[in-house]
């Protein structure tokens, strides 16, 4: 067999372009990218490095890897630049890049072609994708590039939530609570409400407070109801602020906090991730 040494300008050029394959993937990774580099941390779009998009740039057109496109893509949406995070989007997508599908079809959506938008979040769904599944979910809950279907919403909301996304089980959660696309189920819906609040859903903690003030489908308590207000105020929620300050006025005093405190709120009804089988907030991108 033949090998073949590489001079030394030859060596210099393949470990520059590692390097920049390196740092495309460190400045310019999406958590919600399952195919990333998991060598790095991933970095949410408004904190891409400097120097991502001639890292990316150089990555992709070294090695058409279309994870490099996608991440160019993101690079380019944080400078401002959509026509040519478009371009890369689109390289992305038609390298069959998954994740570029989530961010490729929302900017498909902000054009008009919300049929396009569905497609491609449909395709990212399917094959995984968690912000494609809770995407997806929205469109069939507002009708949004197809009609509109409360199961449909729900499964996708459901798929989503087992893979950690605190929304769309908020989503559930207003789904039951309103009533409007399914029947109204406030037992379920304060079960949802309380698995988003235990990830940090400041919304699913404000609906909780109210129906726990109300006494909408648990019993009134007007101390878990300033709880719930109290751990959504600390997260810099003005209404939660402002409702806490009102049941405060009425001479209710929230309970000391605790560790695991809200995972004990409703400890009869609150839902694990896994414990079930595979409103109001808008597509979200990567």
């Amino acid at each position: 067999m033949l090998t073949v040494s590489l001079n030394a300008e030859q060596r210099a050029k393949v470990e520059q372009t590692a390097a920049l394959q390196s740092d495309c993937d460190r400045l310019a990774g999406s958590a919600y990218d399952k195919d990333r580099n998991a060598s790095f941390a991933p970095v949410g779009i408004d904190e891409i490095g400097a120097g991502a998009i001639d890292a990316c740039r150089t990555a992709y057109e070294a090695t058409k890897n279309p994870r490099f496109a996608f991440q160019l893509g993101r690079a380019l949406n944080k400078a401002q630049e959509p026509d040519e995070a478009m371009s890369a989007y689109q390289a992305a997508v038609d390298g069959g890049y998954s994740a570029a599908k989530v961010n490729f079809g929302m900017l498909m959506g902000r054009m008009g072609d919300v049929q396009a938008e569905f497609k491609l979040y449909s395709e990212a769904a399917a094959s995984g994708n968690v912000l494609a599944q809770y995407n997806l979910g929205v469109a069939y809950r507002d009708g949004l590039g197809t009609s509109a279907d409360g199961q449909q919403a729900l499964h996708w909301f459901e798929e989503a939530a087992l893979g950690g996304d605190d929304t769309a089980a908020f989503n559930i959660g207003a789904m039951y609570d309103e009533g409007t696309l399914v029947p109204e189920d406030n037992q379920t819906a304060i079960a949802w409400y309380d698995l988003a609040a235990q990830r940090g859903s400041t919304d699913a903690m404000i609906n909780l407070g109210l129906m726990y003030e109300t006494g909408e489908g648990i019993a009134s308590n007007p101390e878990r109801a300033a709880e719930m207000f109290r751990s959504a105020a600390e997260k810099g929620d003005v209404f939660g602020a402002y409702k806490l300050a009102q049941i405060e006025e009425r001479g209710v005093v929230p309970p000391a906090p605790q560790q695991d405190d809200l995972a004990e709120s409703v400890s009869t009804l609150v839902l694990k991730q896994g414990d079930v089988e595979p409103f109001g907030v808008k597509p979200k991108d990567i």
